[in-house]
């Protein structure tokens, strides 16, 4: 990835580095989990085709893979063509030691993959009792024999280790629970890959009644579901918009999710609902007709049959808790915003939020806005509506939300950035000055405006407020 001009951030074990130039748009994450197992994530859409050629070690490492978005295509030196390894699809490679394979990643195309590198030397060498039962399953399970020849195996459609890749390519918290969440996931998709090639090596290379690329297309039917939720939604619409005849849809749900089409309707109908219990104030009545329900007796019937709570009572249990919920975003203030307008901002907030238990900081400098808002949910939900709906800014675009167990501010912070990069920011009473000249880069409008910038500055903050609370 040399010459992507990427903002590259690492931390203890990971670094992730964003791109958004001529080059294309979205991230390359890495997580050392232990020496010996690392995982790489692609969120990217590239603006040109990106060949990659994988030198091999003479560890002769194991690359598992799974496409959640997009496809790639690979070969090995000795072939001409290139093999084509779609969305949803898993997949194993193992080459000889000092020889390579050839990757493409397809340009203009949403690339999400999860990749899971395993170097069986680095494990041995820990003597750890769950390291060296790794490698030797993973000895068992592929019977290599030295340097042999190479080994792909590319499996079927399988959406049960999409759902843990989703998780990682989801998860943008950056705490230590942040860190558990992937780390678990990354663990639960590796174990459903081993699985997977066990099936699929003892049914004699199982293949279903569905094309893979068929397979592959049906694992978009959640994104259409969700984005008609509210809706009645029948198997015959969705057949139409997939290109799949309904008993082949029928066949392929059942395949990869096992579930039957409207068991996997009704799931992905719940699950949303506790989504919106979580993010957003809207009563039971409400989140039932946002889901697609028009009788609240029969949302509750069935919402206590899959997880044993009525929605009122689980969402009980879940405020009462007494979790901090968290939202970071930035936007863009009006041209004919004055300074003073900004003041008036300031001291609102610093008289009004302490009365509803909201801490957080601010940010304003060149006509963008930065805040991170952190209290009770209810509170904190009902003050970024107002913010929303505040008409001296525009371009509100979330860097994140979510719960959280502590604060990260005592009371309410404000900070400035020069246009030497200098961050002047007032945390727990002290104000601290922080160059940051080689971690934004050039402070041009376009960066200023760039998601990638406020995300480096939220976590700027929260370590500073942590140190000082320290």
């Amino acid at each position: 990835m040399d010459g992507y001009d990427g903002d590259l951030i690492e931390n203890l074990g990971a670094a992730k580095m964003t791109i958004d130039n001529n080059h294309g748009v979205g991230y390359i994450s890495l997580y050392e989990l232990m020496p010996g197992l690392t995982a790489w994530i692609y969120n990217i859409n590239f603006n040109k085709d990106l060949v990659i050629d994988m030198r091999f070690m003479e560890d002769r490492p194991y690359y598992f893979g799974y496409n959640v978005s997009g496809y790639q295509l690979q070969k090995f030196p000795e072939e001409v063509d290139y093999k084509k390894i779609q969305q949803g699809q898993n997949f194993v490679i193992i080459s000889k030691p000092n020889s390579s394979s050839e990757f493409v990643i397809p340009k203009n195309i949403s690339y999400k993959c999860c990749y899971i590198i395993i170097n069986p030397k680095l494990l041995n060498e820990s003597k750890v009792a769950s390291k060296l039962k790794l490698v030797s399953d993973l000895a068992e399970s592929f019977k290599l024999k030295g340097d042999s020849d190479p080994y792909r195996y590319f499996g079927n459609i399988d959406a049960r280790i999409g759902t843990y890749a989703d998780i990682v390519l989801k998860n943008k918290r950056t705490d230590i629970t942040g860190r558990l969440i992937t780390e678990g996931a990354i663990l639960r998709m590796l174990g459903s890959q081993i699985e997977a090639h066990a099936h699929d090596s003892s049914t004699h290379n199982f293949k279903p009644a569905l094309t893979k690329s068929k397979l592959s297309r049906i694992t978009n039917i959640g994104e259409y579901i969700l984005s008609n939720i509210s809706e009645k939604i029948s198997i015959d619409e969705i057949s139409l918009h997939l290109r799949i005849s309904p008993k082949k849809l029928q066949s392929g749900i059942r395949f990869l999710y096992g579930y039957s089409a409207n068991e996997y309707l009704t799931r992905l109908r719940l699950e949303h609902s506790k989504e919106l219990m979580h993010s957003t104030e809207m009563n039971i009545s409400e989140i039932c007709f946002a889901v697609g329900y028009q009788s609240k007796s029969y949302f509750s019937k069935i919402f206590l049959d899959t997880f044993g709570n009525t929605p009122s009572a689980y969402r009980k249990s879940y405020e009462d808790a007494n979790l901090l919920y968290d939202i970071s975003y930035r936007s863009l203030a009006e041209d004919s915003l004055t300074v003073k307008n900004v003041d008036e901002i300031i001291n609102i907030a610093r008289e009004f939020n302490p009365k509803f238990k909201i801490t957080g900081s601010i940010i304003f400098h060149r006509n963008i806005f930065f805040q991170i808002i952190e209290g009770p949910k209810k509170e904190v939900l009902t003050l970024f509506k107002n913010i929303c709906n505040d008409r001296r800014h525009k371009d509100i675009q979330v860097m994140w939300r979510g719960f959280k167990i502590k604060r990260e501010f005592d009371e309410w912070a404000m900070a400035t950035i020069s246009d030497e990069g200098e961050l002047e920011v007032v945390i727990q009473g002290n104000t601290k000055n922080l160059e940051l000249s080689n971690v934004l880069g050039k402070l041009d409008r376009s960066a200023m405006e760039s998601e990638s910038l406020w995300r480096k500055v939220r976590n700027i903050i929260k370590l500073d407020a942590n140190e000082s609370a320290a």
